[in-house]
């Protein structure tokens, strides 16, 4: 389980956000830009990155949801701590 944690922790460090402000949206560690949902984005990436499939999850789109909000609590403890 904690090299499953450690493979999510090392993502969500490569999709590191840089907050543009307005239409530029934001720019992602990986060097996707104009992004509108970077949360999404990097839960996107951890379901890449874990191989997960329809075939593994039932519902891909809950999984995203899920691991969107796990993000969104990660990033906020990040930014808590700079």
């Amino acid at each position: 389980m904690t090299d499953l944690i450690e493979r999510i922790r090392q993502v969500i460090d490569y999709h590191s956000a840089e907050d543009h402000g307005g239409d530029a949206g934001v720019t992602c560690g990986c060097g996707a830009t104009g992004l509108g949902d970077h949360s999404r984005h990097v839960a996107e990436e951890i379901v890449n990155q874990l191989g997960l499939t329809p075939k593994h999850v039932g519902n891909v789109e809950k999984q995203i949801r899920n691991v969107s909000a796990l993000v969104d609590d990660e990033l906020t403890k990040l930014e808590g701590a700079e």
